[in-house]
């Protein structure tokens, strides 16, 4: 249930269902920029997380190409 309805069912028990759903509305927007914010921030943690394990397979893989290429006799530096 949206904010803004949530707002006016509590403002009518209260006496005044448009300050209600007026104060429902602005805390529903409030709460919507934070969950944003939050969901923005995952992703970031996510992308980081990625990157790092993409550098880490990168490097073992040039240290096991290295280590092949030293098996046939190359110097490798």
């Amino acid at each position: 249930m949206g904010g803004a309805a949530l707002g006016a069912i509590g403002g009518a028990i209260a006496g005044n269902a448009g300050k209600g759903a007026a104060i429902g509305a602005a805390a529903g927007g409030g709460l919507g920029l934070l969950g944003q914010r939050r969901d923005r921030m995952e992703a970031d943690d996510r992308r980081e997380q990625t990157s790092a394990q993409q550098q880490q397979s990168r490097q073992e893989f040039s240290r096991a190409y290295g280590v092949c290429l030293e098996g046939r006799g190359y110097k490798v530096g």
